[in-house]
C-alpha cells in the first residue's frame, strides 16, 4: 500500500503537469480557489512522492527498519489525500473522487499504524 500510494502520488503530479487546462474543468474548481494554477501543485505532489519513494528504497536496504520514516510519509500522505478529497468536494462536483481519495486517506492511517507496529517491534522485539 505505502508503493501504491507513493506512486499514485508521482502519477497524480504528473497527471496535473501533463495537462494544460486542467483546473478549468468543474470538478477541479475547488483547486483552482486554493492553487490558482496546477503547475505548482504538480511539482509538490511529485517532488513529495519520489521522496516518499526514496524512503522507503532506504527502509528497505537497510538491516534495520526505518519506520519512522515510513510513519513521516504516510502522515504527509494522509493530508495529500485528505487536501485532495477537500479540493474535489469543494468543487460542488458529485464524481468518483468520493469512492477514491477519500479510502486513500483511510489507507494512510493503516500505514502509519502498520509502521508503528514494525517500530514497536524494531525496539522491544516480535511478540507473540
Amino acid at each position: 500500500m505505502e508503493w501504491f500510494l507513493a506512486g499514485h502520488t508521482v502519477l497524480w503530479g504528473a497527471v496535473l503537469l501533463w495537462s494544460d487546462d486542467l483546473f478549468s474543468q468543474p470538478a477541479w474548481g475547488g483547486f483552482r480557489q486554493l492553487f490558482g494554477d496546477a503547475g505548482p501543485l504538480g511539482w509538490v505532489m511529485v517532488l513529495l512522492g519520489v521522496l516518499r519513494v526514496g524512503g522507503l528504497i532506504v527502509n528497505g536496504a537497510r538491516k534495520y527498519v526505518t519506520p519512522a520514516v515510513r510513519q513521516f510519509s504516510a502522515g504527509v500522505g494522509f493530508f495529500i489525500w485528505s487536501g485532495i478529497t477537500y479540493g474535489y468536494a469543494s468543487s460542488g462536483v458529485v464524481s468518483t473522487w468520493l469512492a477514491i481519495y477519500p479510502l486513500f486517506a483511510l489507507g494512510e492511517l493503516v500505514n502509519i499504524n502498520r509502521a508503528a507496529h514494525d517500530q514497536g517491534e524494531a525496539r522491544n522485539g516480535k511478540s507473540g
